[in-house]
């Protein structure tokens, strides 16, 4: 299971799932499998005018290092169980990621 979002990150003529798939693999070193949309949201109505889609992949494969390294300080797998707590700890304070993992949980 993968997730990856595209918001504001597309290029000119670049479909939302194209986009995600090629940031994941980017700041990850990880290409994720087909992308299927889960969602788009609206972090901030009324203030920005922002998409973001979320995506899930079934899988990823490993392609080395990820070419934008300065965009995580760390890259993990961590099991889906795991995540609330993370998100309880303040470790995930994302309100994209949050929505994504939510959906996420309602997959498996």
């Amino acid at each position: 299971m993968g997730l990856g979002d595209s918001h504001r990150r597309h290029r000119d003529g670049e479909e939302p799932a194209a986009a995600a798939a090629r940031e994941v693999e980017e700041e990850t070193g990880w290409r994720p499998g087909p992308m299927r949309p889960l969602t788009v949201i609206h972090p901030t109505p009324g203030i920005y005018d922002s998409q973001h889609h979320i995506f899930w992949a079934d899988g990823a494969t490993h392609i080395g290092p990820p070419t934008e390294d300065w965009e995580a300080e760390r890259i993990e797998w961590v099991p889906l169980a795991d995540m609330r707590g993370l998100v309880e700890a303040g470790k995930i304070v994302s309100g994209t990621s949050m929505a994504a993992l939510f959906l996420a949980a309602s997959e498996v």
